[in-house]
């Protein structure tokens, strides 16, 4: 209908005359079953297309109601370059009209939108997803995505060392939850989260000269737990302490342990994604490894003890992990432990005298000992193979642990004469 067609005395004919001079002649509005029927002409071709507002027909509603619904349909179609349709389909509730983000909303709706995802990922999902409200209800308050994912980092990632997977996966959770909110519920585009080489300089850098190396626990420090959770009657968690200790594991292979005549195997955690396309039963059947202990001087013949043990079940580990053993979750079984451990006093002044000791402390002890505890070291070859990883990997995150006593060690060890350190005065 042409602009100067319309009758401005009716109330349909004043709506129309405000939509043409606000938003252009592409824009129309008509009457269909009750509501507003909302029409756009593309500019580019010429085409049509309609959606139906939830609006009603005529009062009560106000024509500065629908000029503002056909504003926000514009600024997606616009800034986001989608369909008519497309930017109708949005859910505009996560957004009012001033700014205002309901970030519970989106919580709700991001985590709905997950739930075919297996119990332990959701569960990791939801805990950060938690932890990004509290960011964005703590002062200072975040004003944007870019702010969010900092402030994050600093209140939740402190300990995590640099280009972890715990900061890769936390930071990746943020920044899926963000694009959320604003590709789905439409939050405003300032909220989207960092990328690329940005998002890469806030995980860190592993292989970095600065980056942090989970510390390993020396041998007396091993043999002191060992002997405070005996000492205690805890010989469950001592169990599970002793074979991920002497034995190298990771905390998850508790959960893959087998008995097969006198070896202990332990099949696979770490699981690429061509092997999780294969069936269960492939799964099932892949390289298992033989692992054999390095035992502490103080505790000989303590490894094949507590494995005889295990395959015997006069002890169980602890229940917590037997029940994630039992349902073959290799996280929660990693997870148990380290409950355990940071609720058992030995463990928490070990952790107080020795910085950044961690349950994965306990493998990196075995590496310790495998190439410095001994009269002779293990190759690297044969520690890697031991402990279910490639001699590439276990030079790049073993070859750099050193410290003022283990240099002491190796030079006295070298030349068979003890070395001070000090230079001796003329």
């Amino acid at each position: 209908m042409p602009l100067h067609a319309i009758n401005p005395k009716t109330w349909d004919g004043n709506l129309r005359q405000q939509v043409k001079l606000e938003h252009g002649m592409g824009w129309s509005i008509s009457h269909q079953a009750g509501r507003i029927k909302l029409t756009r002409r593309n500019p580019a071709d010429g085409s049509r297309s309609s959606v139906i507002l939830d609006l009603p027909w005529g009062p009560p509603t106000t024509a500065r109601e629908v000029l503002e619904a056909i504003a926000t349909l514009r600024q997606r179609i616009d800034t986001r370059g989608i369909s008519l349709r497309a930017a109708h389909e949005l859910d505009a509730t996560a957004a009012t009209i001033n700014g205002t983000v309901d970030w519970s909303a989106i919580q709700a709706r991001f985590l709905d939108s997950l739930k075919s995802r297996k119990g332990t990922t959701l569960s990791d999902v939801r805990r950060r997803v938690e932890r990004t409200l509290q960011t964005l209800a703590t002062k200072p308050v975040p004003h944007d995505g870019k702010e969010l994912m900092h402030l994050y980092e600093q209140q939740h990632l402190s300990e995590l060392a640099p280009g972890s997977a715990g900061r890769r996966r936390n930071l990746q959770d943020v920044a899926r939850f963000l694009t959320f909110a604003v590709e789905e519920c439409d939050a405003p585009q300032q909220w989207l989260p960092l990328k690329g080489q940005k998002r890469r300089e806030l995980v860190g850098a592993a292989d970095g000269r600065d980056a942090t190396l989970t510390p390993p626990i020396k041998p007396e420090q091993l043999g002191a737990l060992l002997d405070a959770l005996e000492a205690d009657g805890r010989h469950d968690l001592r169990l599970a302490v002793g074979l991920v200790g002497l034995y190298g594991l990771r905390p998850a292979e508790l959960a893959t342990l087998r008995i097969e005549g006198d070896r202990l195997l332990v099949g696979q955690v770490k699981r690429n994604s061509a092997d999780m396309r294969k069936s269960a039963q492939e799964q099932a059947r892949l390289k298992e490894r033989r692992v054999l202990p390095l035992d502490l001087p103080t505790h000989p013949g303590l490894g094949a003890q507590l494995a005889a043990q295990w395959a015997s079940g006069l002890v169980k580990l602890p229940p917590q992990i037997a029940t994630a053993v039992a349902a073959g979750d290799f996280k929660l079984t990693g997870d148990a432990l380290r409950q355990y451990l940071n609720r058992y006093q030995p463990w928490k002044a070990l952790v107080a005298a020795t910085p950044g000791l961690t349950p994965y402390s306990l493998r990196h002890g075995f590496a310790w000992r495998a190439h410095k505890a001994y009269a002779r070291s293990l190759s690297v070859r044969d520690a890697a193979a031991l402990m279910g990883h490639d001699p590439v990997t276990h030079s790049k995150f073993y070859g750099r642990w050193t410290d003022e006593q283990g240099l002491l060690d190796a030079v006295a060890g070298l030349t068979g004469s003890a070395a001070s350190g000090v230079l001796t005065p003329p």
